[in-house]
């Protein structure tokens, strides 16, 4: 059991010893089991391991382990997740009082004040009383009934972590109980009676704690009380086991965590969280004093992150921040990932299209003078799988033609059109938003319908042929791929959240409008230049450079970068037999503007799609 248990039987009261032996003085029986620091490397190990015989004795090197190795299963309530967890956390130090018969006042005359608690010692004598005293029968019993959280019995001062009902959290330098309100029996001068009164309550309860506990007593006796203790170091890191998501609703064609309609709340199962507090110590403290003592204490928070590595190369596309994040229990802790500003209907970046998540918790602890080690987090990171995510739509360039011309080429923007170099988008169907029945589909290979031309993994370049039949007709726009169709919703889902907004993932609806005109328009219009990539270099003189690549870049064109005008654009590369750039180098002012955006603009024609340049100037 790696502990060791003292026992005093029948011990009297000092100066009484003659008395208690022959059964007529005071008698006290009681026990004090300490335990090992629980589960993880023994520090005292200095032999190397032998795995041929890994048994743990005097003679042969073992396996380094300490503590019970044996979890203990129980079912986490809320979730239906069964969590094993040690039985004693590591770095641990705790300490089992039982007590059976104890005669004792805790009076306030010297001989007869009892204190009980444990302490670290060496504490700081310039701040009395560091910690007051808690009501140790209160506490014990607030533990056993109320295993997680801030114990109403300790003035405020410390909670309890689910450590078999243990008082304390592993941070408190000392905690004990003063006994010296006690009244021992006497006469007065005049023969009035005084009885006996005890301040002492810790003692065996029987079947009915009520009758085993004297009636001038304040408090019911209690008969177990167990400390969490204190280690050299601060309390074990949580272990997380699993994340379940809660229940959430996706569009019909689609699945997984990525694809969620607005806000999902997760659940982070394991062990060993730390409930959220804010202790206070010395609470309305002032009997010894006759001063106030009150000061805060250590307050403990959790906040939690979602990260997402699409590639799954250990570098997180997207991390976002968990909202409304609660520890539930020792072995809960639930967050929200809630919508996105820029995009009310999701929950994930679009830079997240799926794969491998992380939930990372971290609890921070403050300073306070019931937190021995000073300011320090303890954190834990758990994975969860995202799923794959369905293409994003965001705009379509133009949003209405003259569908009389033989063809429409629209550029559509989104994101995850392709995932980790794998097309992610087999054709674009455009459905009459009056008549469901009327769809145009175009795919990758050309037909009398048209072509999908994917340009890179947020840019599609569509010919598609709706003829004069459709004028005057509203198309809803969606790209279709391997893992379901694009969001671009015209009726709410059963069970979404209240006030998921339709549409995309923007909360809008992308569509494209054949103008009511039949006839020819006056010519095509100029074309858009589509950027396809940014690369940022330094000239000799240590002078930055962003190099743009593209396609329809026509001379004359001008560019932004984050929304900053290069002071020179000049033209490295055009397209073979013609004046028009393919590689525009854009110098000085450039750093201004990146990371950010690169927008190119052709001369009478509309601006490009921005393209995210994530390139960034060396800062020395």
């Amino acid at each position: 059991m790696n502990a060791f248990k003292v026992s005093w039987i029948n011990i009297p009261e000092f100066g009484s010893e003659e008395c208690t032996a022959i059964g007529r003085g005071l008698s006290n029986t009681f026990s004090l089991t300490l335990f090992d620091d629980g589960t993880g490397i023994d520090e005292n190990a200095n032999q190397p391991l032998n795995p041929a015989n890994p048994i743990g004795n005097n003679a042969v090197p073992f396996d380094l382990q300490e503590g019970p190795t044996d979890s203990r299963f129980t079912r986490e309530p809320n979730t239906g997740v069964i969590v094993g967890c040690p039985p004693r956390p590591n770095g641990s130090g705790i300490i089992n009082f039982e007590y059976c018969r104890m005669d004792l006042l805790g009076a306030p005359d010297n001989n007869h004040q009892v204190i009980t608690g444990y302490s670290i010692g060496n504490l700081d004598p310039l701040n009395p009383p560091g910690l007051c005293e808690i009501n140790m029968s209160k506490a014990a019993a607030s533990a056993e009934t109320n295993p997680f959280g801030l114990l109403p019995d300790t003035n405020g001062q410390t909670a309890n972590i689910c450590a078999n009902c243990c008082i304390g959290e592993g941070t408190e330098p000392t905690l004990f109980e003063l006994f010296n309100e006690g009244v021992r029996a006497g006469t007065g001068s005049g023969g009035e009676v005084t009885f006996a009164s005890a301040d002492f309550d810790l003692r065996f309860e029987g079947n009915d704690t009520v009758l085993c506990s004297s009636t001038r007593q304040r408090d019911l006796n209690h008969g177990h009380v167990c400390l969490f203790g204190i280690g050299c170091a601060p309390p074990a890191n949580p272990t997380c086991q699993t994340v379940v998501a809660s229940p959430f609703v996706t569009t019909p064609t689609t699945t997984g965590l990525v694809n969620a309609l607005c806000a999902v709340q997760l659940n982070v199962v394991g062990c060993g969280f730390f409930p959220n507090e804010v202790t206070t110590i010395c609470q309305g403290f002032q009997t010894e004093t006759g001063i106030p003592l009150q000061r805060p204490g250590k307050t403990v928070t959790t906040a939690a992150t979602l990260a997402c590595d699409t590639n799954g190369d250990g570098i997180a596309e997207s991390t976002v921040a968990l909202v409304n994040v609660t520890p539930v229990s020792c072995n809960l802790v639930r967050g929200t990932a809630a919508v996105l500003a820029s995009s009310p209907g999701t929950a994930f970046p679009d830079t997240c299209c799926g794969g491998a998540g992380t939930v990372t918790v971290t609890t921070t602890f403050t300073a306070g003078d019931n937190n021995a080690f000073g300011p320090f987090t303890r954190t834990v990171a758990c994975s969860i799988a995202l799923g794959t995510r369905a293409p994003l739509v965001f705009s379509v360039t133009p949003s209405d033609g003259n569908c009389a011309l033989p063809t429409q080429d629209l550029l559509i923007s989104g994101a995850c059109f392709c995932i980790n170099g794998v097309a992610n988008v087999t054709s674009v169907r455009f459905i009459d938003k009056a008549n469901p029945a009327n769809v145009i589909t175009v795919g990758l290979n050309p037909s009398p319908s048209g072509q999908v031309k994917p340009l890179t993994c947020q840019l599609l370049d569509v010919e598609v042929n709706f003829t004069s039949a459709n004028a005057g007709k509203t198309f809803l726009v969606f790209a279709i791929g391997p893992n379901g169709t694009s969001r671009n919703l015209t009726t709410a889902v059963a069970g979404a959240p209240a006030g998921c907004p339709l549409g995309n993932e923007q909360g809008v609806q992308v569509t494209f409008t054949c103008s009511s005109s039949t006839g020819p328009g006056p010519g095509p219009a100029p074309e858009v230049a589509v950027v396809t990539g940014c690369h940022l270099d330094r000239q000799e003189t240590g002078q930055f450079f962003l190099d743009v690549t593209g396609t329809g870049i026509k001379a004359g064109a001008t560019a932004t970068v984050g929304g900053v005008t290069p002071k020179k654009i000049k033209v490295i590369e055009v397209a073979p037999g013609t004046t028009n750039p393919t590689k525009l180098r854009l110098v000085k002012k450039v750093c201004n503007g990146l990371p950010g955006n690169v927008v190119i603009t052709n001369p009478g024609a509309a601006a490009s799609q921005p393209f995210n340049c994530t390139e960034r100037c060396a800062t020395q």
